[in-house]
């Protein structure tokens, strides 16, 4: 140090020094994490279908990461998930200590209700998302999202598509409901499809039912997300309306400020078919 008290020479002080290594640590996780999440994406990308489901090796802190997530998730969805997604969530039991492939879940749905999953490189336009439920395909991720959005991810991860989607198909209400977004989308127009979208968001997504006077989260998107579920609670939860829900936008970049909310999954199911079957077969 100077005798003006200014640092001289290559010596940082132990608070700047400190700083410099988090941003270190944090830079080489952001891009191992990149690293991985590439390699998770050409992994799929490769897939082609008639072929073995491929077996990933996760690493430790993926493995640290589901637990977590899954960990805390859990003990939301006892108290705020919707009675039909606690017990197909039950049926599939995924693991609470590791990141589980796609073909021991598969195994679990397939005799439940016939779906299976394949793997996916990212984010799936609608129509090519939608058609596969049609032949009890779902496609997802191979990756989990960045410890950074740990409780609350915009885009689909492996979290979302297991903890969400997976678990919901082994409910055949749920699953029957998948099966009618495929048939809609192979004869729809785009028009059509954008309106398949809002449904698909505010039902399979987003959706919530009224239980015993209580609002009971029943959406991939809610289930999945820490974040969802800390916040359903508080959006504007408007009656479940087809009409309604076709009308309104929604930005899927961050929590839902508007929510529909309908009696029982059977009335979901009953509202879309009657709405989907115009044009479905």
């Amino acid at each position: 140090m100077g005798v003006d008290g200014a640092w001289s020479g290559s010596v940082l002080p132990t608070a700047t020094l400190s700083t410099a290594i988090e941003e270190r640590t944090a830079m080489v996780t952001l891009t191992s994490a990149l690293g991985i999440r590439a390699e998770r994406q050409r992994i799929a990308s490769e897939f082609r279908p008639g072929d073995p489901i491929p077996q990933v090796s996760y690493t430790g802190a993926e493995d640290e990461l589901w637990m977590r997530v899954f960990g805390k998730l859990s003990a939301m969805h006892h108290g705020l998930a919707c009675a039909q997604y606690l017990e197909s969530s039950r049926r599939v039991a995924l693991p609470t200590d590791r990141v589980p492939q796609l073909t021991e879940i598969s195994r679990r749905l397939l005799p439940l209700t016939g779906f299976q999953l394949t793997p996916a490189s990212g984010t799936v336009p609608s129509q090519p998302f939608y058609a596969p439920f049609a032949n009890g395909i779902f496609q997802a991720t191979l990756y989990l999202r960045r410890p950074s959005a740990l409780f609350y991810s915009a885009e689909p991860d492996l979290i979302h598509d297991l903890i969400g989607h997976a678990a919901m198909l082994a409910d055949p209400d749920f699953a029957e409901i998948y099966r009618w977004f495929g048939y809609a989308s192979r004869r729809a127009s785009i028009e059509q499809i954008r309106q398949l979208a809002r449904l698909f968001w505010f039902t399979l997504e987003t959706g919530v039912l009224m239980e015993n006077g209580r609002p009971r989260a029943c959406g991939a998107a809610i289930l999945s997300s820490v974040s969802e579920m800390e916040s359903f609670l508080t959006a504007d939860l408007r009656p479940f309306r087809v009409a309604d829900i076709i009308a309104q936008d929604f930005d899927d970049s961050d929590c839902q400020p508007v929510l529909f909310v309908a009696d029982s999954v059977r009335q979901i199911r009953d509202g879309l078919l009657e709405y989907m079957e115009i044009y479905a077969h």
